[in-house]
């Protein structure tokens, strides 16, 4: 049983569209498909809302970051300056702010919603403003933190921009009932085939700025406007058949969100038979990218890996090991010991949500709880 199984529009509706494309003899570069699903993600997301397509998440976090923090400094105190990040999330964070001239600044995660600290990236402010240039806020896990709006006002507070990196978290909901995709400065969003919203490879910046996404465009585009390159760019468009794809799985997504969330409500109802074992807060409201169990310590993870492995059922580990222990990160700033990350990271289990995941997975969890709590009677 595979960890993820993408489910895409069927093939005959696919080389339908390509047709379509052939036809129309525009395969990139702004095609009618990009410029039509660009309008209609950002539409489904929230009124005023625009949105800039690109050809996968990690270079839509390096547009982001580039037109919202401008080229680096050039005579920083003490070298580059620093983007405050959770080390407990994907390296594609770190890279990005790298890629923009200016280095990670690790802080710790919450232990109880797995959401990047308010608290540590306050401290870091009071104590080290002067070497922070932004923020890149994590959604982990694509679910939607509970408090960004404190966020957006520790960055108003500090006159800092916040990206939201929500690669994973397209369709996903903020507890206060605000769309994710619609806070912090912009929100960056991946469309890669292993995520919820899946188009193949695609990623996009969404934002109420109508001028930020125009610039993230130019930067899809080599950073050209009138006269050529007026800023640093790549190129990094989005094809028309990923556009296609991407409208194809829109007409559905609803639907697809519904299964995803009663597969999470399953596995909670499963793990809840184990003690100290629950999904993560507010998974429940998010666009369910895998199901995120807490565990009570690394030994219970391990077995039950073991177990669902053995059982024919692929299970993974998230975000493990975290960032800052990976050998391109170890030497990079950051605030604390970053004790919780590394506590979470290593009882911390993924479990498989596609449509189509059959009764059988769940039944083999249950047994495999049974199992634990029988040795430990």
């Amino acid at each position: 049983m595979p960890f993820i199984r993408p489910v895409f529009p069927p093939a005959d509706v696919i080389a339908h569209d390509v047709t379509d494309i052939v036809g129309s003899n525009w395969y990139t570069n702004f095609g009618p498909k990009e410029r039509l699903f660009a309008e209609r993600i950002a539409g489904a997301v929230g009124e005023q809302m625009h949105a800039a397509t690109f050809c996968n998440a990690t270079v839509a976090l390096v547009a982001a970051l580039s037109v919202v923090l401008g080229d680096p400094p050039t005579s920083a105190v003490g070298g580059r300056q620093h983007v405050i990040v959770p080390s407990f999330t994907f390296a594609a964070g770190a890279h990005a702010i790298q890629a923009v001239g200016r280095e990670p600044l690790f802080i710790d995660i919450d232990p109880d919603s797995l959401q990047p600290s308010l608290h540590a990236a306050a401290d870091v402010l009071t104590t080290r403003r002067s070497e922070v240039d932004g923020i890149l806020l994590c959604n982990s896990f694509g679910i939607g933190n509970a408090e960004v709006a404190a966020w957006e006002a520790l960055a108003r507070a500090h006159d800092l921009p916040v990206v939201i990196d929500s690669a994973a978290g397209y369709g996903s909901r903020y507890p206060d009932s605000t769309a994710v995709g619609t806070r912090g400065t912009c929100e960056v969003f991946s469309f890669h085939a292993t995520k919820p919203f899946a188009i193949g490879e695609g990623g996009a910046i969404l934002s109420r700025d109508p001028d930020l996404i125009e610039r993230a465009r130019s930067f899809s585009n080599f950073g050209f406007a009138a006269g050529g390159a007026v800023r640093w760019g790549l190129n990094g468009k989005l094809q028309e058949i990923n556009a296609a794809i991407g409208l194809r799985q829109l007409e559905r997504f609803d639907e697809a969100l519904t299964a995803r969330r009663a597969l999470l409500a399953r596995y909670a109802d499963v793990f809840s038979a184990l003690p100290g074992a629950h999904t993560v807060v507010h998974s429940d409201i998010s666009s369910v990218c895998f199901a995120t169990v807490v565990l009570p310590d690394e030994t219970v993870r391990d077995d039950i890996l073991e177990q669902a492995r053995a059982a024919g059922i692929e299970a993974r580990v998230y975000y493990a090991p975290p960032v800052h222990l990976q050998p391109r990160f170890r030497d990079v700033s950051r605030h604390g010991s970053l004790a919780v990350t590394e506590d979470i990271s290593r009882r911390t289990i993924a479990l498989p949500v596609f449509e189509g995941l059959p009764t059988h997975v769940f039944e083999t969890f249950e047994t495999i709880i049974d199992r634990i709590m029988a040795r430990s009677s």
